[in-house]
């Protein structure tokens, strides 16, 4: 089953390594968006495929990291964009998409991948500097493009997969201070749903304080 999803994924690329959408028949749709998070799971799929010695694989990983390291990165404010449109850049900064692409680092790190380690060192700075808060042990949620403005809302969605990426970070750098801030937000998600018959809240405001209705 895993070898018949890396064959289905095969054809993800763009030219300039961002992923594709895929149809049923795993062709691209190449009218819809390009997101930075999908580019992210492709290069770490992808590497897990190439240290499992699965071919094509590791040019499959190498086109992601390419896209991540080129036309996803925003070289003017820093970061990353949450994704490509067809008329040009989807605006803001996410946490959940920063998230992600120190997941696809730290495995394209592990399958040896070229330019893995540069991307890794950027994506850790630019999540360490914009939306880890020290004080509070949790992340913050979406900035504008420039990282001036930062958004209300706070979110569990994107401290999950802050968990997912510092559990990854700590294994690949061997620095312990990413697992204890795995461990500082599960502890205040365990907490919250705790107080709320052991059902997660997801959106909080800023001062994080559960928005139970925010989609009602």
């Amino acid at each position: 089953q895993a070898k018949d999803l890396l064959r289905f994924g095969k054809n993800f690329p763009s030219p300039g390594g961002s992923s594709y959408y895929l149809g049923d028949d795993s062709s691209p749709i190449k009218d819809r968006s390009r997101q930075t998070w999908i580019t992210s799971r492709m290069a770490h799929v992808y590497s897990i495929g190439a240290l499992l010695g699965v071919d094509g694989c590791a040019s499959l990983a190498d086109a992601a990291i390419r896209g991540l390291s080129g036309e996803l990165h925003d070289s003017a404010n820093g970061g990353w964009y949450a994704g490509i449109t067809p008329s040009g850049i989807d605006p803001g900064k996410q946490c959940y998409a920063h998230a992600f692409v120190i997941l696809a680092a730290t495995s394209a790190l592990l399958a040896n991948r070229p330019g893995a380690k540069e991307l890794l060192e950027d994506a850790l700075d630019v999540y360490d500097r914009y939306f880890w808060n020290e004080r509070e042990g949790l992340s913050a949620d979406t900035y504008d493009t420039q990282f001036k403005v930062l958004s209300e809302y706070r979110g569990v969605n994107a401290n999950m997969h802050s968990v997912e990426a510092f559990l990854a970070a700590a294994d690949v750098t061997c620095d312990e201070k990413y697992r204890v801030r795995a461990g500082r937000i599960i502890d205040r998600i365990i907490e919250w749903a705790g107080e709320n018959h052991w059902r997660i809240p997801e959106h909080f405001t800023s001062e994080w304080k559960p928005c139970l209705y925010l989609n009602r």
